[in-house]
């Protein structure tokens, strides 16, 4: 049984503003509540990335500036447990950009976890899009200045 888990918010930035800040891995600490991450967005690369509970080492799978990142992720086999995690960013017609945080679970071990993937309380995708909008709203704001 798979499980899908989508975030999708609005930023008044560019794509390539919110690439920028989301592919800074390093200042991930300085503004993210819900993960920290190293390594470099080129694919092939394996990043170190820590939640809450957790920490794993993911292969960026796609790497297109301003436009998608993505890694995949394997406990075992495929079979047992997999995970691929996308950002999708689209230009709105406003001049905004629309960022899809997305993470597709599948394997015999979801059927066991799925309870624990998000609750309304603690939906970390969302809450990591609130972080992102913040810090790249304001590394803008301060760039214009």
């Amino acid at each position: 049984m798979d499980a899908v888990l989508t975030a999708v918010i609005d930023i008044d930035a560019t794509p390539e503003e919110v690439w920028n800040v989301l592919t800074d891995f390093t200042a991930y600490g300085e503004w993210s509540t819900f993960s920290a991450a190293e390594g470099t967005a080129q694919v092939g690369n394996r990043l170190t990335m820590r939640m809450p509970g957790m920490t794993f080492r993911p292969t960026v799978t796609v790497a297109t500036p301003g436009q998608e990142l993505r890694w995949a992720g394997t406990l075992g086999t495929k079979r047992l447990f997999h995970g691929q995690h996308s950002f999708v960013l689209s230009s709105n017609h406003d001049g905004t950009t629309c960022l899809t945080n997305r993470e597709e679970f599948s394997g015999i071990l979801v059927t066991l976890t799925r309870r624990f993937f998000k609750t309304p309380k603690r939906d970390g995708y969302a809450a990591f899009n609130k972080c992102l909008k913040q810090r790249v709203e304001v590394f803008t704001e301060r760039s214009t200045w």
